[in-house]
């Protein structure tokens, strides 16, 4: 699964909040959203994924939802599924070292399961969890990063991409922080026309998550 290409709302966090203007310094913004998201161990939580052409208003806009377990920095379990289909949905679950994905279209059925070492096809659920910790040094290798402060008093940050093979699967990418440095949303673009959009519905921080959920069992 790629990175938010084909088919990355929390509670308070630890630094205090200040007001912040659109002329404070870029740099200033960014070093504030990276500050506020360290020391995070996990965060659990749902979001309303849509999809939909950008030149194309009359286009229908297809929508699933993400219900996602993640545990700093390489254990997840993230399940996609359908409004109008619940029995059916997608689960990619990883222990750090086994990758599982897991298909079912009908509840009750036995699931196809594939399994391999992580860092293949899993850069959408690694780009996920450094959204949601706001990883620097990670998005720093594929991306460049320009912050800015928006009307409300919150943060937006546009990830272009740096990379040959990147940029054909993606022209921007954008997060939205509230003014407490919240992720709140996640945008995409890519060459061919379509924007993803992640809504955060709900989100919560260091609560303990099962290890097991990180596992597929045979």
């Amino acid at each position: 699964m790629r990175w938010m290409v084909q088919g990355c709302a929390l509670l308070v966090l630890f630094l205090p909040i200040r007001a912040t203007s659109a002329a404070e310094p870029a740099a200033a913004l960014l070093e504030q959203v990276v500050a506020a998201q360290q020391g995070h161990t996990t965060v659990q939580g749902r979001l309303r994924w849509t999809t939909r052409q950008i030149d194309d208003a009359s286009a229908p806009i297809r929508e699933q939802l993400v219900r996602f377990l993640l545990t700093f920095p390489n254990r997840y379990h993230v399940v996609v599924s359908k409004p109008d289909d619940p029995e059916s949905r997608q689960s990619y679950v990883s222990d750090g070292t086994t990758r599982w994905e897991v298909s079912q279209l009908f509840a009750g059925e036995k699931p196809d399961v594939k399994s391999a070492p992580v860092g293949g096809d899993d850069a959408f659920e690694r780009r996920l969890m450094a959204c949601f910790r706001f990883d620097l040094a990670s998005l720093q290798r594929d991306f460049t990063i320009m912050a800015q402060a928006v009307a409300d008093g919150g943060t937006e940050i546009r990830l272009t991409p740096i990379a040959a093979q990147l940029k054909e699967q993606l022209t921007v990418l954008v997060l939205s922080f509230d003014a407490r440095h919240v992720l709140r949303a996640i945008r995409s673009d890519d060459p061919q026309g379509n924007r993803l959009g992640f809504v955060v519905v709900e989100a919560v921080y260091d609560q303990p998550i099962d290890e097991a959920v990180f596992r597929v069992m045979p």
